[in-house]
């Protein structure tokens, strides 16, 4: 497994590679409530699809996402709310392919709703955008968080304990998790989350 764009850490010490596995949590929550509906022996990525463009690094030109909702979300213009005055957000974001099969299937059964329900408690969480591609099989998270540390507490809960060992079961090792801090609501996008992907790609040796 790889994980890759934690530039940042907290102030206790947690190793880096447990963190990539607890954040893969968020993927396998992500896709299990964008595959719930989906039968269980679909191949998921169709058999045309360029390898190539189904990758954290590109935006799947079929992306289906729902737009940014939560607490932190104004109910009148739709629009995520600036942070409070000299402050920022801290902005997760995820990107993942299922690996196929029955087994895995029913293993997402398994830990989604533990995971699903710690979610939508954190009261750090101010916003969640999910999406899918129907060409890659893919699915992305974008979470706005109040601050890194509320984004911890959802990583490190007790419900992703169970799930963390998961990730590489259930996620192609093509999956990618980041984070970044901002006070620029506009800037928070899928598209944006997809170029930080594609930067630490570059990165990568």
């Amino acid at each position: 497994m790889t994980t890759r764009g934690f530039d940042k850490m907290l102030s206790v010490t947690i190793d880096r590679s447990l963190l990539g596995r607890a954040l893969a949590a968020a993927v396998i929550a992500a896709l299990g409530a964008l595959l719930s509906g989906c039968s269980s022996d679909s191949d998921g990525k169709t058999a045309d699809a360029p390898l190539a463009e189904c990758t954290g690094g590109v935006l799947e030109a079929d992306l289906e996402a729902d737009t940014l909702s939560g607490p932190g979300v104004d109910p009148e213009t739709g629009k995520l709310r600036p942070p409070p005055e000299g402050s920022s957000y801290t902005v997760s974001a995820t990107y993942g392919v299922p690996r196929r099969g029955e087994a895995v299937m029913e293993r997402y059964g398994q830990i989604f709703g533990a995971i699903q329900a710690d979610l939508a408690s954190q009261p750090g969480l101010l916003a969640l955008q999910l999406g899918q591609s129907p060409s890659c099989g893919s699915g992305r998270t974008l979470a706005v968080w109040a601050s890194t540390d509320a984004m911890y507490e959802f990583v490190m809960g007790q419900a992703h304990l169970a799930a963390i060992d998961a990730a590489d079961d259930l996620l192609e090792p093509t999956y990618v998790v980041t984070h970044w801090e901002t006070a620029e609501t506009d800037g928070i996008s899928m598209a944006e989350s997809v170029r930080r992907i594609r930067a630490l790609d570059a990165r990568a040796p």
